[in-house]
């Protein structure tokens, strides 16, 4: 009964967070400095200055396969233009299969897998998007 209502909330919350931390990282990348940031966003500048890490690490620089799939979820994007962005990603990261590790961690399949098992997307939209990054 609560589901999508809570869902819907989820993705609404996640898209803010990653839009903000996105400001924080292109604003530090333009010069400012964590200080006037953190006063800005009402931080601390040590958790500005782990925004900006995890921001980098993260290449929040271009858009996620997690925030395209939430987009369309709250309706920013109609079914056909997510996966216009999600086919079109310059970005992709094959999965690779490392013959002692197994399967290596952060590939884009494992992102699409996980908005699917989410409920964010459909299988079939899954299949469209491996088959043209195939």
């Amino acid at each position: 009964m609560h589901e999508p209502g809570l869902k819907l909330s989820y993705a609404r919350a996640r898209l803010t967070e990653i839009d903000r931390m996105r400001q924080v990282y292109l604003a530090s990348l333009d010069g400012m400095s964590q200080r006037d940031i953190a006063q800005v966003v009402h931080l601390s500048q040590a958790s500005v200055h782990r925004v900006i890490v995890k921001a980098r690490a993260l290449g929040m620089e271009h858009e996620s396969i997690e925030e395209v799939g939430l987009q369309r979820f709250v309706g920013q994007l109609t079914a056909d233009q997510m996966l216009e962005r999600l086919i079109g990603l310059d970005h992709w990261v094959p999965r690779v299969v490392d013959p002692v590790d197994g399967v290596l961690a952060q590939d884009s399949q494992e992102a699409l897998e996980k908005l699917l098992e989410d409920g964010f997307i459909s299988e079939d939209e899954v299949g469209q998007v491996l088959d043209a990054h195939d």
